[in-house]
Formats: structure tokens, sequence, C-alpha cells
């Protein structure tokens, strides 16, 4: 353990351990490990990035699809059915009532009362 002091000591011992360890490692592993590395330094093969920019379109897809379910959804409001009447046929009628007083004494009678209760 007096070798660690002594850098130029240390790296003879490791260098030594090292030569000894590769120096018992079987050939099929020596094979395996040449052919993972020349593998390795291989430049990627074309034609597979197709792949991921699909699975990325899908992901994204799918995260719109989840997310717009959670947007609140707002009312639109309902065309009325009939055209609203103009603004001379709803001054006609104001006026018309303002004419007209027996319709209040109408509403005020005992028949105006009961069908206004219906």
């Amino acid at each position: 353990m007096s070798d660690i002091h002594d850098n130029d000591a240390f790296d003879r011992r490791a260098k030594q351990l090292h030569a000894t360890a590769l120096a018992s490692i079987s050939p099929q592993t020596l094979a395996k490990l040449r052919a993972a590395r020349q593998a390795a330094a291989q430049p990627a093969r074309p034609g597979h990035a197709w792949r991921w920019i699909a699975a990325t379109a899908f992901s994204a897809v799918f995260a719109v699809a989840i997310g717009v379910q959670f947007v609140p959804r707002t009312s639109t409001p309902v065309a009325p059915a009939q055209p609203v009447a103009s603004a001379s046929a709803t001054s006609d009628y104001s006026t018309s009532l303002d004419e007209n007083p027996d319709l209040y004494v109408w509403l005020a009678s005992a028949e105006g009362q009961r069908l206004a209760s219906e």
C-alpha cells in the first residue's frame, strides 16, 4: 500500500494488472468486444429517422387530443327563430299602448287578473 504515494510505482502496478487482466480474457469475449467496437464505430444507418419523426408526431397529436378535452367549452348564442322587429314597429307598439288606456283598465279587472294568474 505504500505504492499509492509513489505515482510512478502506482502507474507501473496498474499497467501490470491491466496486462494480466487482458491476458486472461477468453477469445470469445475478445471477439464480442471487437464486434461491439466496430459496430459502435459505424455511422448510423440512414432511413430510420422517419420512425423517430412518426413517433414524435403521434405523441404530439395524442397530447393535443388529450389537452383539447380539458379546454372549457363556450356556449354559442342561439340565433332567434324569427327576425327581430324593427325599431319603428317597436315604437308604434309602445305608442299604441300609451294611447289605449282600456288595456290597463282590463288588466286591473277581475277577468284580467284571473288570466294573469293562470
